[in-house]
């Protein structure tokens, strides 16, 4: 909760600041901004759901652990 509250001042100020940058009103720096932010999202999500290392081992793996 606390980070969806914090995100808001963040968003709005980074809202402000694109909006006093003349490309950024103009359609190709709107579509830019949201190329990346798909870009962003999608390494986010990968990132995010990436399986750890760790509990992919195999039996193996345990077996050689176990003997040192």
């Amino acid at each position: 909760m606390v980070l969806i509250l914090g995100s808001i001042p963040v968003f709005r100020s980074v809202w402000m600041l694109c909006d006093g940058i003349e490309f950024m009103n103009r359609s190709a720096g709107i579509v830019l901004s949201f190329m990346a932010g798909i870009v962003l999202c999608v390494m986010s999500l990968i990132g995010l759901n990436r399986p750890d290392k760790e509990l992919n081992l195999d039996a193996r793996d345990d077996s050689l652990r176990q003997k040192t």
